[in-house]
């Protein structure tokens, strides 16, 4: 028992599992770090965005290192995008991405779950660079 004690504790003092709605802001080119746990299955993250001109902003994500790009706008409606955590054919829990605030030097992100999977998923923060 001791011995995995000592195997895997150090293991959680340097994950950060954090709570939905989190709040982060990104400078230009700049990338957030995402790791979620869902039944056995693990996705990695990675967001940052590169292009802002006229409330226009286009947001690149990486899941499992697979890219993927998105143009949002400066509206209520426009201003989010989701993103699958797995890829079960029946049920799909979602992340949802949310921008707050656009500025050419800025952006603030929000990052919220669906209701019933909210328990369920683990979402281990790594931080930016």
């Amino acid at each position: 028992m001791n011995k995995f004690i000592f195997l895997f504790f150090p293991l959680f003092l340097f994950a950060v599992f954090i709570n939905p709605p989190f709040k982060f802001s990104l400078k230009k080119d700049k990338y957030a770090y995402f790791t979620l746990y869902y039944k056995g299955f693990k996705s990695n993250i990675k967001i940052r965005w590169t292009l802002y001109i006229n409330d226009v902003l286009n947001v690149i994500y990486f899941r499992d290192n697979f890219p993927r790009q998105v143009t949002l706008f400066n509206t209520y409606a426009m201003n989010w995008f989701k993103i699958n955590i797995t890829d079960f054919p029946d049920f799909n829990p979602v992340l949802y991405v949310k921008v707050n605030k656009f500025s050419p030097d800025l952006v603030e992100f929000e990052i919220y779950l669906n209701k019933k999977y909210e328990k369920k998923i683990k979402i281990d923060y790594k931080g930016k660079k």
